[in-house]
């Protein structure tokens, strides 16, 4: 069967719209919200599920606020999104912001990359800091040679950050995508998360 000039077109057209509208559904269905912003004179509270409406929320809350100087990450699940995760992460650091976790903090996944953004980056004590495998629609990505460009995007986050590659690949080895490793008092001076 023959394609029409137009079919091609609109199904990548279709699709995009699609993958574009998951995030809404994948909220939805994880009983989990988009990720908040409270600003509280020179810093703002973040809890939620990052990804693309977080980062319109961020950008926008930065501009129209600043003064703000920390940003105190709380409860952070993940993100939903790797693509707009990275462009939160490497817009809070150029903006020159700083991170901190409370006492309370949770924060895994996409979390920890958002933290690690940071200039300057504080942990308390009793905070808990959750690692693991990324993974993609067809394996985790620690099971993607080193040299593959599926790693690309955090090479290249990672470089615009200043933080060492052996990071990336030690949250790889930590846990699969569907597990999480709590990181240790040792695994994080080991990394240097904490840069006061």
């Amino acid at each position: 069967m023959k394609k029409n000039k137009l079919q091609i077109p609109l199904i990548l057209i279709t699709l995009t719209l699609f993958l574009n509208s998951c995030e809404p559904i994948i909220l939805m269905l994880s009983d989990e919200k988009a990720a908040n912003i409270n600003v509280e004179n020179n810093k703002a509270y973040v809890n939620g599920i990052l990804g693309k409406k977080f980062y319109k929320r961020f950008v926008k809350s930065i501009n129209e606020n600043p003064q703000v100087k920390t940003i105190i990450l709380e409860k952070i699940p993940g993100s939903i999104n790797d693509e707009w995760n990275v462009q939160t992460c490497i817009f809070l650091h150029e903006k020159g912001l700083d991170t901190e976790l409370l006492p309370h903090s949770i924060i895994e996944s996409g979390g920890v990359d958002l933290f690690i953004s940071g200039n300057k980056r504080t942990i308390a004590t009793g905070s808990k800091i959750g690692v693991h495998s990324w993974a993609d629609l067809k394996k985790d990505g620690i099971e993607y040679p080193k040299n593959s460009k599926e790693h690309d995007i955090f090479f290249d986050f990672f470089e615009k950050i200043d933080m060492d590659t052996s990071f990336y690949w030690y949250t790889l080895r930590s846990a699969q995508a569907n597990g999480m490793h709590y990181m240790s008092n040792d695994e994080i001076k080991m990394y240097n998360l904490e840069n006061p």
